[in-house]
């Protein structure tokens, strides 16, 4: 991967969400201004645009919508590698589904076992057996490891794409029953109210430790959910629950993204039909700058 370059996808999809909405952010956070404002960093921007479109769809059953999930998670695989090779990768989706085709894409591009930083208010641990809303986002996690629809684990090759060992869980502030027993299986389960006891360097200094993958490479999952829904309610289901401050979760990405192992960041669930003055994507823009010029800095 080269030093100092930043590529930049989308993948405009809303296939595993409970609504639309998620698709168009991608677009909404280039006119925030993600760009001028990487480029503003000092380093070289390389804009991969976006893929094609992948909709929501009313598909009612235990995996909704899962064909066109599968093409997305697909899509978002094969342009791992070539975003890789370009640099830095930041993808926009896109609600939580995709990170099985990211993660996926990302193991072949390294060509070692991918680790895999997880920031969200929900553990998305669930499966087609366990969910009560048979929504793919919200068995995100579990796709990636291999748990799910064959159509959509196999995506972007043999599953798991990720194994759970080399999966920190960081932020989360809710649970469903179902999803008790794998959160034991993961390197680290770090709740919300638990990383802001420690602090954010510490929680994020644990959570890559936990991510036991010789020191290989990490992707780093952030659904912007994790942040306090006062601060970020640009998101089509709000959970409840003591969540982590827009400033602690900017804390902890930055952290992340000064690690050498990091390879990569997707923001997802960002719902722009929730911010039609622009205010939130900003915020995800002001974030992912400040995150990223520290890794520069490095």
């Amino acid at each position: 991967m080269p030093r100092g370059k930043i590529a930049v996808f989308g993948v405009p999809s809303a296939a595993g969400s409970s609504r639309p909405g998620t698709e168009r952010a991608p677009f909404a956070l280039r006119e925030a201004g993600l760009l001028p404002a990487l480029r503003a960093l000092g380093s070289p921007v390389v804009n991969l645009s976006d893929l094609s479109l992948f909709p929501y769809r009313d598909d009612p059953g235990p995996a909704r919508n899962a064909e066109v999930v599968a093409c997305a998670a697909r899509a978002a695989a094969d342009e791992m590698p070539r975003a890789l090779a370009e640099g830095f990768t930041v993808v926009l989706g896109g609600d939580c589904s995709l990170v099985v085709g990211t993660a996926a894409g990302a193991r072949q591009a390294r060509g070692q076992p991918l680790g895999l930083v997880y920031l969200d208010a929900n553990a998305d641990l669930n499966t087609p057996e366990t969910s009560a809303s048979g929504l793919l986002s919200g068995m995100a996690l579990s796709l990636a490891l291999g748990r799910g629809p064959e159509a959509v684990v196999t995506a972007g090759g043999a599953p798991p794409a990720v194994r759970p060992e080399h999966v920190a869980l960081v932020g989360f502030r809710d649970l469903d029953p179902g999803e008790r027993r794998p959160l034991g299986d993961l390197g680290l389960a770090l709740p919300a109210s638990a990383a802001r006891r420690l602090g954010m360097r510490t929680a994020a200094a644990l959570a890559l430790d936990g991510v036991a993958n010789e020191d290989g490479p990490i992707l780093v999952h952030l659904d912007v959910d994790v942040i306090d829904p006062r601060e970020m309610p640009a998101k089509g289901a709000l959970t409840e629950g003591l969540a982590l401050s827009l400033a602690e979760v900017s804390d902890l990405v930055t952290a992340f993204l000064a690690s050498p192992r990091v390879v990569a960041i997707e923001v997802m669930e960002y719902d722009p039909s929730g911010d039609p003055e622009g205010v939130h994507a900003r915020k995800i823009v002001d974030l992912l700058s400040r995150a990223l010029a520290r890794r520069l800095r490095a």
